[in-house]
C-alpha cells in the first residue's frame, strides 16, 4: 500500500461533517463511516487502505435516497484517532461523474445538512 496525499488547499466543493455508514468495494467489499461529503468527494473511516489511483464503488444512505457512485482515491493516511490494534485508515475519495438524480439527492441532502449544522451554503 502507498500512501497518498493530495494537495487540498483550493477545495472545488464545500465539505459537510456527516456520520454515515456505507459500503466500499474494490475486490472486496468493506463497512466504512463516511466522515464528511462534498458534491465532488469524500472522506471516510475504512478497515484497510488502498492504493491512490484506485476506482472503487461507494453505496451509502442519504435519508430519502441512495448514493451509489464510481470514485477514485485521492488520499490514504492511518486514522490516528483509534487504537493501533484497531487500526483503521482514512481515505478521501473524488466521485467520478454521478448520475443526474444521485447528484441532485447529494445537494439536496448536502444543503439540509449544511443549514441544520450552521455551516455557509453549498455551491
Amino acid at each position: 500500500m502507498v500512501i497518498v496525499k493530495k494537495d487540498v488547499t483550493a477545495r472545488r466543493a464545500t465539505r459537510v461533517p456527516v456520520q454515515l455508514r456505507g459500503s466500499l468495494r474494490h475486490r472486496v467489499a468493506w463497512d466504512v463511516v463516511v466522515q464528511d461529503l462534498s458534491l465532488t468527494g469524500c472522506l471516510l473511516q475504512c478497515p484497510t487502505g488502498l492504493d491512490g489511483g484506485a476506482i472503487v464503488d461507494l453505496a451509502l444512505e442519504l435519508g430519502s435516497g441512495r448514493l451509489q457512485a464510481k470514485a477514485r482515491v485521492v488520499d490514504v493516511s492511518i486514522d490516528g484517532s483509534v487504537l493501533p490494534a484497531a487500526s483503521r485508515y482514512l481515505v478521501g475519495l473524488e466521485f467520478l461523474g454521478l448520475p443526474v438524480r444521485e447528484e441532485s439527492d447529494l445537494r439536496a441532502f448536502l444543503e439540509g445538512e449544511a443549514r441544520r449544522r450552521g455551516l455557509r451554503e453549498m455551491v
